[in-house]
């Protein structure tokens, strides 16, 4: 009887451990076009900064990507965040710097990290 009713409890808590893991929502990710609109709308940098984090995003920024959001309201904040996470995931992996799959999204910015399917490294 104990037997049993233990492998109840064990299968019983691994079901409600995989339920709650299955309910944890994804962040969506922060494109470039929600930057500018959350700074026009005067969200606090640290707010969009930490939203960024959050999805697990990398930017790849070109030089006249930067000088246009910054034209477009993006504070220097935001934008030194930007950068970092790109510097920060080539620092982790030099591959990444050459990596062919920085494609452009629909909105001409380069994006990876967690979001992505084709990111081939981890999210931590």
């Amino acid at each position: 009887m104990l037997p049993r009713l233990m492998r109840f409890f064990s299968v019983a808590s691994l079901s409600l451990l995989l339920a709650a893991c299955a309910t944890l929502p994804t962040p969506a990710p922060v494109k470039v076009p929600e930057v500018i609109q959350l700074s026009r709308a005067g969200t606090p940098p640290a707010q969009i900064i930490q939203k960024m984090r959050d999805a697990g995003m990398v930017y790849r920024l070109n030089a006249s990507q930067i000088a246009r959001l910054q034209r477009d309201g993006v504070s220097d904040a935001v934008l030194n965040y930007m950068q970092h996470t790109y510097i920060e995931a080539v620092r982790r992996d030099q591959r990444l710097r050459d990596w062919n799959r920085w494609w452009p999204d629909a909105d001409g910015y380069f994006y990876g990290g967690c979001y992505y399917q084709s990111w081939p490294y981890g999210c931590d």
